[in-house]
């Protein structure tokens, strides 16, 4: 276990992740914002099983059985509430190996790094400030 004064890149890497994670959600929330399709609401909670599902399903998929054990180590998928949230808090208390860290930083990241793209505000957007704080801070 890492001193806790000492952060390794891939704790800071989740610390980042749960971050954009959090204010993502938080906007949503926040602003009654939900993506639509035929009437249909979604918030971003709404995604976070189908992503470690997508996460388990390809480390069983290319054999990456220290992933699988540490996706499940929780519980089955299908069970585990704020399933990405409480696997990023895990990475960041340094609960995984590092090349379990790695793999399932490395999709996540590009994973959740797309969701802000397409549905959020740029990273350095205020959360709070009004609608132009939030029309100069989205991405385009």
């Amino acid at each position: 276990m890492l001193d806790t004064m000492q952060e390794h890149p891939s704790q800071a890497q989740a610390s980042r992740l749960a971050e954009l994670w959090h204010r993502l959600s938080a906007q949503h929330i926040a602003l009654g914002c939900s993506c639509t399709m035929s009437g249909i609401s979604v918030t971003l909670e709404d995604f976070e099983r189908d992503i470690a599902d997508y996460l388990w399903a390809e480390s069983e998929r290319l054999g990456q059985t220290d992933v699988v054990r540490f996706l499940l180590e929780p519980g089955p998928i299908a069970q585990q509430d704020q399933a990405i949230r409480k696997l990023l808090q895990r990475l960041q208390e340094g609960l995984a190996e590092e090349a379990v860290a790695t793999w399932l930083l490395t999709r996540m990241t590009q994973t959740i790094e797309s969701y802000a793209k397409l549905h959020g505000p740029s990273v350095d957007a205020p959360l709070l400030g009004g609608a132009k704080a939030w029309r100069t801070g989205y991405r385009e």
